[in-house]
């Protein structure tokens, strides 16, 4: 069983008022009190407002970009219908197949003519050349055949009435000087330069030297007559 605690003696002055502790009486300057956490209603509506703010930034940037990319004024123009057809070259001419010249038993002095119409029915200008093929000269006959060849127009195969020359002969001279000088398109002869569809009549006429030798006898010589045109 406790003892009763004895009464404190008023005229005491050391009972009466005891040492206090140091946290009994407040501080000059109470530290604030921790604040509370915000109650989850609270919470909530923070989290919604900054995600809404989100959205609203995006949507905004979202419609610069939109509006940045969907232009309100344009304009075009246009230039339909192109296409691109390559130009023909060609060439004809009124023979039927057969040669200008067979002139056999020549003697010195002979001579002959015969004229050709050549046809051109590209639809792009060209230049027509006329040059030597498949050309023979069998005992060296062919340095004593002169030849001399004009373009012009009137005549044609087989017979040169009505023929007019054109301007000056566009080859004068053998037929051995001939056959080596014009052997291909770049360097044969002629001044024709059509622009498109036309005709054009060459006389040719051949000599056979008057001073031919004796040695020449029994001689042969010939050639094809070719006639090309190019773009």
């Amino acid at each position: 069983m406790s003892e009763p605690t004895p009464p404190v003696d008023a005229a005491d002055p050391v009972a009466a008022d005891p040492v206090p502790h140091p946290l009994a009486h407040p501080l000059p300057h109470p530290l604030p009190e921790p604040a509370a956490a915000p109650a989850g209603g609270t919470r909530l509506r923070l989290v919604v407002g900054l995600a809404a703010a989100v959205l609203v930034g995006l949507l905004g940037s979202g419609v610069l970009v939109w509006r940045g990319t969907a232009a309100l004024f344009t304009a075009t123009t246009s230039n339909p219908g192109n296409s691109w057809t390559a130009g023909t070259v060609a060439l004809a001419d009124d023979d039927t197949g057969s040669a200008l010249f067979t002139a056999a038993g020549l003697v010195p002095g002979d001579q002959g003519e015969n004229c050709l119409t050549v046809d051109y029915t590209g639809d792009v200008a060209t230049a027509v050349k006329l040059y030597a093929t498949s050309f023979t000269d069998v005992g060296s006959l062919a340095q004593y055949v002169d030849l001399v060849v004009e373009e012009g127009s009137g005549g044609g195969f087989g017979d040169c009435t009505g023929f007019v020359a054109g301007g000056a002969p566009v080859y004068s001279g053998t037929l051995d000087a001939f056959a080596a000088a014009a052997t291909d398109y770049g360097s044969g002869v002629g001044g024709w330069t059509p622009s498109g569809a036309g005709s054009t009549v060459y006389r040719i006429a051949w000599t056979l030297d008057a001073a031919t030798p004796t040695g020449m006898q029994g001689a042969s010589t010939g050639l094809t007559f070719r006639w090309e045109s190019q773009a």
